[in-house]
């Protein structure tokens, strides 16, 4: 896809595939077990990487557990790093801010976070997906940057990514591996295309 991908159709594209409830179900269910959601995360890996390398919105087949378990380990690693732990840093400040009877500035603050590191973390993805080197993970100037540059293509997927968690978060499952799902796909897009008009 060398055109710039609009979010609309990359969803209706998503939702079109063979298969598609069966593959979220799996995946969703997946996400509700520690240590078990690794196999989810794995699946995420390998669609990410799938659609950096070819370009083509198609969702994997769930095969090869002990590679999917694999997988699973170095997206957690970028997960953990560039998404949980600083929501977790941010929501021990909001609660700070609650306590201290700001309320609006603590849900502005976390907003804001959970928005900027969803960018993060996807872009940081990607950097590891191009070449399987962990030290390009430690180049945040690199990745703030790239993530600055298609942060406008990036702010719908962001929002809708936010909706779901929000609105289906007592079933954090399915929140966070549709939305995961759906963000990883438009910002491997936005990339891709990047690098085919380059």
């Amino acid at each position: 896809m060398k055109e710039k991908p609009i979010f609309e159709q990359v969803l209706i594209r998503l939702i079109q595939q063979p298969h598609v409830g069966l593959k979220l179900l799996i995946g969703a269910g997946l996400c509700f077990i520690p240590v078990v959601n690794l196999f989810a995360f794995g699946y995420l890996y390998r669609f990410s990487a799938q659609l950096r390398r070819t370009g083509q919105l198609r969702l994997p087949e769930w095969h090869d557990w002990s590679g999917l378990f694999i997988d699973g380990v170095k997206f957690a690693l970028v997960w953990l790093v560039y998404w949980l732990l600083p929501l977790v840093l941010t929501g021990a400040l909001s609660l700070v801010l609650l306590a201290w009877g700001l309320g609006a500035l603590a849900y502005l603050l976390m907003s804001a976070m959970f928005a900027l590191v969803s960018m993060l973390f996807c872009t940081a993805l990607y950097r590891l997906q191009m070449r399987s080197e962990y030290t390009d993970l430690l180049d945040l100037p690199l990745i703030a940057g790239m993530t600055y540059q298609k942060r406008i293509d990036f702010l719908v997927p962001v929002l809708v990514f936010g909706g779901i968690c929000v609105f289906m978060l007592p079933i954090y499952g399915f929140a966070l591996f549709g939305g995961l799902l759906l963000l990883l796909a438009q910002t491997n897009l936005c990339y891709r295309s990047l690098e085919s008009s380059q």
